[in-house]
């Protein structure tokens, strides 16, 4: 019995010329076609359903990226040499192909689009070829289809090509499996001419299995973990919480937030070499020590200690952990370049939903603000805002406000005039966004963001930016189109007046050290404040709820790291030479600067998607520093894995 189909070993000697073509194809076999084609519809069709998801993503990211059409559809030959088309997520620029010729793409090309290299790595451009398995086109396993333009070529030079085409075409096949994409097309051949002697349902059950694990191999990386996390965070929020969550040790962790944590164990488990796990000395490391060992220990001597370590557990999670991990995992060109990319078009794309949101009239406002704002609800229901995928105008304006300085960045690094144009309409769209969830705070944020940005990169555009930016305002307010009334920015101020007396009326000892996190694992909502005359407060002002639960203390450490992490990328970004990490790290700088202001209108580190881009953006800035700066980086183990040594 032949067990080559079955371990995948090496490369088999070429098959013989005179191998019959009947002989690839047994009678029992030709008698389960019928019920081959019935499971690799259905299979494909359920496929299709559960990655409805993906599906929107990909094509929202290829649609903004890059001009053009979503999907590629090409010729190609398939079953008893006849042509069809085939459909594929668009990797490459228009007309990219007819440039390309008769060769295979080459790592150095530059026919892709922004995503384009990214999507045909991680294999998820093949994902529309399950259309073609559903029309008859393709199957699920078996030889790859040819482009026409090699066919002559391959059929001229390497005898027996023609055996191929007996079957139809598959997504994969056992020369995907045990080659590669360069693997020649002669021993291709040889692969492909086993499988069709030996091929059965077991056998393609197998293979797809072993591309399965092949393919899932390629996509734990890290740089997919971000991506994922950055796409997710800001278009589908909802997946942090939805569509139930899990009690594990008292905390609450939604499906989505387990693979996510999954993923990440295996990302550092496969990183980790020598059987240790080490952490990269940076300036992170000693604030956000002394904040978890004070929070941790003022935990105990909490009303509600478990309560309490909750807290801390979930903020060392959501948050530490996160930038801890990116600096853990490295930085270097490509994936500075893909996370860039990504913050950038989440940032965009949220921003468009806005807009489009704003423009068919399904806008925030009246009681649906109701709490949120410092005006009345009858004067809340004539200033519309639009809050987008984040369900709310102040986390939308906090969004736009981290992702901004990162579109502008584009913008400086595009390599042709096409990207830079699309980039800054991007740009302003984002801006005008802002406005339009009517957040003074977010307002506010994005006059420092911007001018912060613009001050290192070019005074004559700070200085037109800020004219705008007044004229733009006094213009709306004029026209009443901004909550920008005085009776609207008296009640803002005593609201800001509550909040402040709430918190500041505790005894001197509970101020100093908080009376505990009660926040648990990925609950979201904001804390009791207090009680004064008027009853219990609910705060949202992050500075405050700091505060409230660590104390002065505590809220200072917090502050401590990122005025560590300012500093470091402030002093960074006057050394580094390269363009693209420099300009990365004035706009973090950038974008942190604005955080800050914020955090003043909502409890923004119990928001998953604020703390994904805030604590993501800190990692990829100190992640820049501690590995692109020309030098050899220090680390400490923090643990070895089994017995080393005699």
């Amino acid at each position: 019995m032949n067990r080559v189909g079955a371990d995948f070993g090496p490369a088999p000697a070429p098959f013989a010329d005179t191998t019959p073509l009947a002989g690839a194809m047994p009678e029992s076999w030709e008698n389960q076609a019928p019920q081959r084609r019935f499971w690799q519809v259905v299979v494909s069709a359920v496929a299709l359903a559960v990655l409805a998801p993906v599906w929107l993503m990909l094509a929202l990211a290829i649609k903004i990226t890059s001009r053009g059409p979503v999907l590629y559809r090409g010729k190609r030959v398939g079953l008893g040499g006849k042509p069809f088309e085939i459909v594929k997520f668009r990797t490459l620029e228009l007309d990219a192909e007819k440039k390309i010729g008769a060769r295979l793409l080459d790592a150095s090309d530059e026919f892709y689009t922004p995503i384009g290299r990214y999507l045909k790595r991680s294999k998820l451009d093949e994902i529309p070829q399950l259309i073609n398995v559903i029309r008859g086109d393709m199957n699920l396993v078996g030889p790859r289809p040819v482009r026409p333009i090699f066919l002559a070529t391959f059929a001229r030079e390497i005898p027996g090509y023609w055996r191929r085409f007996s079957v139809r075409p598959g997504i994969t096949g056992l020369a995907q499996l045990r080659g590669g994409y360069h693997t020649h097309p002669r021993n291709k051949l040889r692969y492909d001419l086993l499988y069709i002697r030996n091929r059965s349902v077991w056998l393609d059950v197998k293979l797809l299995l072993g591309t399965f694990v092949k393919v899932l191999n390629k996509w734990i990386t890290f740089g997919v973990l971000l991506t994922l996390l950055f796409l997710s965070a800001s278009l589908v929020p909802g997946l942090f919480h939805s569509p139930f969550q899990l009690e594990v040790g008292g905390f609450r962790i939604s499906p989505f937030e387990m693979v996510l944590l999954i993923l990440a164990v295996s990302v550092v488990v496969k990183s980790s070499p020598g059987h240790q796990f080490y952490i990269y000395r940076c300036p992170l490391n000693l604030p956000i020590a002394c904040f978890l060992g004070y929070a941790l220990l003022s935990a105990f001597f909490a009303s509600e200690p478990v309560a309490a370590l909750q807290g801390v557990a979930y903020l060392a999670v959501t948050g530490f952990a996160m930038a801890l991990l990116i600096v853990h995992q490295g930085m270097n060109a490509r994936l500075l370049r893909q996370v860039v990319n990504v913050v950038a078009v989440s940032a965009a794309a949220v921003a468009v939903v806005g807009v489009v949101e704003m423009l068919v009239g399904t806008h925030t406002n009246g009681a649906a603000m109701a709490g949120l704002a410092g005006i009345s609800t009858a004067a809340r229901e004539s200033y519309p805002r639009i809050a987008s995928t984040l369900g709310n105008p102040v986390v939308l304006s906090a969004f736009l406000v981290l992702g901004i300085p990162l579109l502008f960045t584009e913008v400086m690094t595009a390599t042709s005039q096409a990207k830079r144009d699309f980039w800054l309409v991007a740009s302003t769209i984002a801006m005008i966004a802002v406005f339009l969830t009517q957040t003074r705070a977010g307002m506010l944020a994005l006059l420092v963001t911007v001018g912060v940005f613009l001050w290192k990169v070019s005074r004559r555009a700070l200085v037109l930016f800020t004219m705008l930016f007044v004229a733009f305002m006094v213009t709306l307010s004029w026209f009443h189109a901004l909550r920008l009334s005085p009776a609207g920015v008296s009640e803002v101020a005593e609201r800001v007046e509550r909040n402040v007396s709430a918190v500041f009326s505790e005894p001197l000892p509970r101020l100093l050290v908080g009376v505990g996190a009660t926040q648990r694992l990925g609950s979201g909502v904001s804390v009791n404040s207090g009680v004064t005359g008027k009853g219990e407060v609910k705060v949202a002002n992050m500075h405050l709820t700091l505060v409230r639960q660590f104390g002065l203390v505590g809220w200072g450490l917090v502050m401590w790291v990122f005025v560590a992490v300012l500093v470091t990328l402030y002093r960074a970004e006057r050394k580094m030479a390269e363009e693209r990490p420099r300009l990365t790290l004035w706009a973090i700088f950038s974008s942190l600067c604005g955080f800050l202001i914020s955090m003043c209108d909502f409890n923004a580190f119990y928001n998953p998607s604020i703390q994904v881009f805030t604590w993501g953006l800190v990692g990829v800035g100190v992640a820049i520093v501690v590995h692109m700066n020309g030098r050899r980086n220090g680390f400490s183990i923090l643990y070895r894995f089994g017995i080393h040594g005699d």
